[in-house]
């Protein structure tokens, strides 16, 4: 709000004496209160002429605000600054102040640690000013016509192919084909190329594949080993875009129940948060958060997750954090078997989703089931019935937690003595279409009557 504030108060952006005026009214008032009539009379404006006014007025201000926003982002980009300076100083034939800034801006290029696609572009056009100067100062032959047609050829690959990545992950959740243009030459032109060399090009180029399903197992170790030796090199929001790539495409093998892949998504989570490329803005989403913590549970890793689960909870949304850490904070406990301390947790957390809801509700019932809580857990399965019927909108998720229900019910009534009767419940777990706590309810079928509470 200061640098918005000093923005709106220079000339050179806003010539109209009263959008400063209007600005500070908002900023030290209520910003809800936008109503013409009330505006109005703060300006002292009279009859029908204040709606016109004011509409004016807000419009002029809101010009002025997405201007700010636009050079808070130019801000960042430094060599794009520096491009724009020496195409100015060109178009005013300054050609010695042009070359003088064009000397400049590739020191600063080349010495920037990033090799992402917003680089490889900057290189390009870096060559076209050399080689629009060259021209105009009257030189025959530009001895940079090769570098400028590489470096094109660098730039548009970097962006079709990861525009091509973004249409394979659309394509997995829409069922929709789309038309992948030139993508096609391109991955042929790729094949034994040296611009495989270049780790940003290679590391779409094997993610690309990776989501194809064409000898997906090699693309992913590649595109894993190339995001997690070069994160530093590419900028944040392609970091985050490859990482997400690679974490997806372990939870699809998860999902076809190949296990070795949660060591792997694992690593990219510990990788992913030691360069800050899991955060947006600073945030750290609960279900990124829910997925870490049950992936490390999953693999016993507990001293790793119990320290991540505190030193990231302060990086979660406001509104959703004290929910998230307690629900995973029980979940941890319990599978540390700390049962008490695990209730704990549950009774303090937000039920806010009806999927986190559940799990929790289910946790309950196991923890019930453990410490031989039998009045306590026969509740516990009343109520989540009952919120299943009460939650139209549940889909599969539906069937599988009344199947939760059913087989806990037939794991309470099961005469421990009979053979046949575990067998028959063995049976009927095993083949259940959907069942996500089938491996909890097969192991306490093996679990003898009198088990310690």
């Amino acid at each position: 709000m200061r640098a918005l504030e000093k923005f709106v108060r220079s000339p050179y952006h806003v010539t109209h004496s009263e959008v400063l005026r209007l600005f500070r009214h908002l900023k030290e008032n209520d910003l809800n209160d936008m109503s013409t009539a009330t505006l109005a009379r703060t300006f002292s404006a009279p009859g029908k002429a204040a709606g016109r006014r004011m509409y004016h007025l807000n419009n002029y201000l809101l010009e002025a605000v997405e201007q700010f926003l636009a050079l808070e982002i130019w801000e960042q980009r430094p060599h794009d600054r520096n491009l724009a300076t020496v195409e100015h100083l060109r178009r005013l034939h300054l050609d010695k102040a042009a070359a003088s800034m064009l000397r400049y801006t590739r020191k600063r290029l080349e010495a920037d640690p990033q090799r992402g696609s917003h680089y490889h572009r900057s290189v390009y056009l870096l060559h076209l000013e050399s080689y629009y100067l060259s021209q105009q100062e009257g030189r025959a032959r530009s001895a940079n016509v090769q570098d400028l047609t590489d470096a094109e050829d660098i730039a548009f690959i970097c962006e079709k192919l990861r525009n091509g990545c973004l249409l394979l992950s659309h394509q997995a959740v829409t069922k929709r084909e789309y038309d992948t243009g030139l993508l096609e030459n391109v991955l042929q032109f790729l094949q034994g190329h040296r611009y495989l060399e270049i780790p940003i090009v290679a590391a779409y180029y094997h993610g690309y594949y990776a989501q194809l399903g064409t000898d997906s197992e090699y693309h992913f170790m590649k595109m894993k080993t190339l995001i997690q030796q070069h994160a530093g090199r590419f900028s944040l929001a392609e970091t985050h875009d490859l990482y997400l790539m690679a974490i997806n495409f372990c939870i699809r093998r998860i999902n076809q129940t190949d296990e070795h892949y949660f060591r792997e998504v694992f690593e990219l989570y510990q990788s992913g948060l030691q360069h800050g490329a899991l955060l947006e803005n600073g945030i750290l989403s609960r279900w990124t958060y829910n997925n870490i913590a049950v992936t490390a549970i999953r693999l016993r890793e507990f001293e790793w997750v119990e320290r991540f689960l505190n030193d990231f909870a302060v990086f979660l949304p406001e509104s959703h954090r004290e929910g998230a850490y307690h629900f995973n904070m029980a979940r941890f406990s319990y599978d540390t078997g700390d049962y008490p301390r695990s209730m704990q947790h549950l009774l303090r957390m937000e039920y806010d989703d009806v999927l986190q809801n559940l799990v929790a509700k289910t946790m309950l019932c196991k923890i019930y089931y453990e410490l031989d809580e039998t009045d306590a857990l026969e509740n516990q399965l009343d109520s989540i019935q009952i919120y299943l019927r009460r939650k139209k909108v549940l889909g599969y998720h539906k069937d599988n937690y009344t199947a939760i229900v059913r087989y806990l019910r037939k794991l309470l009534a099961l005469n421990p003595n009979s053979a046949a009767e575990k067998e028959k419940l063995r049976q009927e777990i095993e083949e259940a279409p959907v069942l996500t706590e089938r491996e909890w309810l097969l192991k306490h079928l093996d679990v003898p009557a009198d088990k310690p509470s």
